[in-house]
């Protein structure tokens, strides 16, 4: 089964009416650090990364979460690799004991595993699991951008406080006595607030990427616990930041109802522009936590004459289940090391 959206059909009541282009908070380096811990018992604070090398067919996808206020205080992580010519996949998805030493004034950290720093102006990743070492320096191409509108009550529920940001990566990674070194695309975001991991999303498409070093996108479909969809999404060229007036999110899902092999995202402009962009999934790795199982598909992605790559992160929890995972056809959902071999998709 294929899920698809016309994009010329009448906008049903649930939809959420595009809110015009409007100004967003500024975001600075200040905003890069560690923010005081509030009351509230879902309070998190999260920072993440997702790049790819396309020339070595190499990419990663790695989260860490700070829930200082859940059992005495947790780090989640989540942390993805894979490499194409050396058919290997690396997945850790758990929690730590969240200690002082997590905790970096410019930064966070879960134990020893994965680590995040900005400094000079990058932010900074480390990986570190048995025979696996990675570190990467994500430098932005593009300002810090929120992509919701203000006052859209599913964002303050559950990103109340979140920006996102492009760039460049470059680092090594080892592994088994191989090194490589990494010159490729990234995509970041750091929020903080409250965040319910049960009940604060049904279903949703959150597609983010980079076409060359001018231009990244997001386009973001999310429904909330009562039914009401979101559509959000914004282009960035040269540094200048143009929100979407009209957001369409398709994902070629599987027959697992879970993972899927691609899609494509169509983002109208103010003036009218429509901007299409078509991804193929190259990877994938699933994620849960509470009853959200995210799947990220790593695609490489082609639109407006340009190559790059996207994250297409997709959940589908229409009835807020919280079963297991019984199959995933696209997407690891093994801990530690694995075969990995590049998924053959129908053309």
């Amino acid at each position: 089964m294929i899920e698809h959206t016309d994009p010329a059909r009448p906008r049903r009541r649930s939809d959420a009416p595009m809110s015009p282009p409007m100004s967003h908070a500024q975001f600075t380096e200040s905003d890069e650090g560690l923010h005081p811990a509030q009351d509230h018992p879902l309070w998190q604070e999260s920072v993440l990364l997702h790049w790819y090398d396309a020339r070595q067919g190499i990419g990663g996808w790695h989260r860490i979460g700070h829930e200082p206020n859940n059992q005495g205080g947790r780090a989640a992580l989540w942390s993805y690799l894979f490499d194409r010519d050396g058919a290997w996949q690396y997945r850790r998805c758990g929690e730590t004991v969240l200690t002082a030493a997590d905790r970096l004034k410019y930064g966070l950290a879960a134990g020893t595993a994965l680590r995040f720093e900005y400094r000079a102006g990058a932010a900074h990743w480390q990986v570190e699991d048995s025979e696996l070492s990675a570190q990467l320096e994500c430098r932005d191409v593009s300002p810090r951008v929120d992509p919701f509108p203000p006052g859209d009550p599913l964002a303050a529920a559950r990103f109340p406080n979140h920006f996102e940001a492009a760039g460049i990566v470059r680092g090594t990674v080892r592994y088994m006595g191989r090194q490589l070194a990494i010159s490729g695309y990234g995509y970041r975001d750091h929020s903080w607030g409250a965040r319910d991991w049960q009940h604060g999303m049904l279903n949703h498409r959150w597609f983010t990427g980079v076409l060359g070093e001018e231009c990244t996108f997001a386009a973001i479909t999310a429904q909330s616990a009562s039914g009401r969809l979101v559509r959000t999404g914004y282009l960035c060229r040269r540094g200048a930041v143009t929100h979407a007036t009209e957001v369409d999110v398709i994902a070629y899902l599987e027959p697992d109802g879970l993972t899927h092999r691609g899609g494509r995202i169509r983002l109208t402009l103010p003036d009218q522009e429509i901007v299409e962009i078509r991804c193929a999934a190259r990877a994938g790795v699933a994620f849960q936590r509470g009853t959200v199982v995210m799947v990220e598909m790593m695609c490489e992605a082609e639109g407006l004459g340009l190559k790059g790559y996207c994250d297409a992160e997709i959940s589908t929890n229409p009835r807020n289940g919280t079963g297991p995972i019984h199959l995933a056809l696209n997407a690891t959902t093994f801990d530690g090391f694995s075969p990995y071999a590049p998924l053959n998709l129908p053309s």
